[in-house]
């Protein structure tokens, strides 16, 4: 039996960094999107349950912009990474979901693996 609690199904995307918003500080490598929410494995520790402001810059434009601004609750966090980072992270969209499901639908067609 599968522990899957996954609403919408996930992909894979390449080459997105998360930022803090409104700065250059890179959290971490966006590993999977879905409309719900991401994976990423991120350099900093953020307490889980907690809604942090992130952003997404695109190096092309996505509907009209050059980043995606988002509100997100730290569903879950966990140390160790497959990569160079220290922790993986799952993060859940917690604004309005008709916008966000825009963007990611663009950011899976452009940086979808």
């Amino acid at each position: 039996m599968s522990s899957e609690r996954r609403i919408s199904k996930r992909f894979t995307v390449v080459n997105l960094e998360l930022l803090t918003q409104g700065t250059d500080y890179k959290v971490g490598q966006v590993v999977n999107l879905s409309e719900g929410g991401m994976l990423v494995y991120s350099n900093k520790k953020f307490d889980p349950d907690s809604i942090q402001k992130f952003s997404i810059a695109f190096n092309r434009t996505i509907n009209g912009q050059i980043n995606f601004d988002f509100d997100a609750r730290i569903a879950w966090i966990k140390e160790g990474s497959p990569n160079e980072n220290k922790y993986s992270m799952g993060l859940e969209f917690a604004q309005n979901p008709e916008i966000q499901n825009t963007f990611v639908q663009q950011m899976i067609k452009v940086f979808g693996a």
